[in-house]
């Protein structure tokens, strides 16, 4: 059993044991995977193991001091360290803001499944507390948009979005920010 639920929270959205019973721990530790989720050119969901792990390349990276992310004798690209913390971000924001909106929807539901609605949803795992069926229609089409952004990716829609910065030949004086 470990074995088999250390793996579908990844992208299978199977359970071989109800996840309601599962303990509060357990629970945690089965979000942090969905919403972690596959590899880079799978098709599971979540932020994706290798955005994960440049992120956490890169907390190490500042921890230490250094102003450059090192990992197997390579140096890793500022694009990729942005785009690994912006996919981050995004993630973070919208599995807020999707929480907050459904909570809204469904005030009845209780907010551990809907967490773990809005998590199944965006991470396209499907892992549910069985709160599914309790859900209105309003509910329900809000999770539509969620399973097609979780299938996307979060940057992918924001980049389709936001108008793209045409590319300039000029660099302004780089300015420090004094963080914490």
């Amino acid at each position: 059993h470990a074995f088999f639920m250390a793996v579908c929270p990844r992208s299978a959205g199977f359970a071989s044991i109800d996840p309601v019973t599962w303990s509060t721990s357990s629970m945690i530790m089965f979000a942090v995977l969905m919403w972690i989720g596959g590899g880079a050119q799978s098709t599971a969901g979540g932020v994706k193991v290798n955005t994960f792990a440049v992120m956490l390349l890169n907390l190490r990276s500042m921890l230490r001091g250094s102003d450059r992310v090192e990992v197997f004798h390579r140096e890793l690209s500022h694009s990729s360290i942005r785009r690994a913390n912006t996919t981050v971000l995004l993630s973070i924001a919208a599995l807020g803001l999707s929480i907050f909106i459904m909570n809204m929807l469904e005030p009845e539901v209780p907010l551990r499944s809907v967490f773990f609605e809005c998590l199944g949803a965006l991470s396209t795992d499907g892992v549910s507390l069985g709160a599914t069926s309790m859900l209105h229609d309003e509910g329900r089409l809000f999770m539509i948009p969620l399973m097609f952004i979780g299938r996307l990716g979060v940057l992918t829609i924001m980049m389709g979005l936001v108008k793209q910065k045409k590319v300039v030949n000029y660099r302004y004086p780089v300015g420090e920010i004094i963080i914490n």
